[in-house]
């Protein structure tokens, strides 16, 4: 039933709780593919450097970022294939909602697979629910899960 699991990541132990039910899910309808993704947008300054310095280090940084999480995820994708599981990963330059349904929209996504962070009240306000924003209009199926936090 699922052929292509899209798992959002960022880099959170939260996040890397729905591993596990990615696993399950994988086994249990016999998924040929995987893929994980994890959103790094460009980072925008608003100082002006007239010497270039600044442009090179923030695209110093922004390399760094992205050489960070492709790590990241080859980390985790070397578990599922160690299994026998196919799983690519995918960077994206685009805010994380943005990413995901950009993904899904090119892409024959079958479940998107999602932790979330259960943010509540100004938190949310300020930093919004990725996964709600997911939920509310992808067109693929959403499995979200709710991590353990740590108190």
């Amino acid at each position: 039933m699922y052929n292509h699991i899209l798992v959002p990541l960022d880099g959170s132990p939260l996040a890397e709780q729905v591993l596990p039910h990615v696993h399950e899910l994988a086994a249990n309808t016999g998924a040929t593919r995987i893929t994980l993704l994890r959103a790094v947008p460009p980072i925008f300054t608003t100082s002006v450097d007239y010497s270039g310095m600044l442009a090179t280090t923030t695209t110093d940084t922004l390399e760094t970022m992205e050489n960070e999480a492709r790590d990241y995820l080859e980390r985790i994708a070397a578990q599922f294939r160690a299994e026998g599981y196919a799983v690519q990963i995918e960077l994206s330059s685009l805010p994380a909602a943005e990413a995901i349904l950009d993904y899904v929209e090119n892409r024959h996504v079958d479940l998107i697979t999602i932790a979330t962070h259960g943010r509540s009240g100004l938190s949310r306000w300020v930093f919004g629910s990725v996964t709600q924003k997911v939920v509310q209009v992808c067109p693929a199926p959403v499995f979200v899960f709710r991590p353990q936090h740590d108190d």
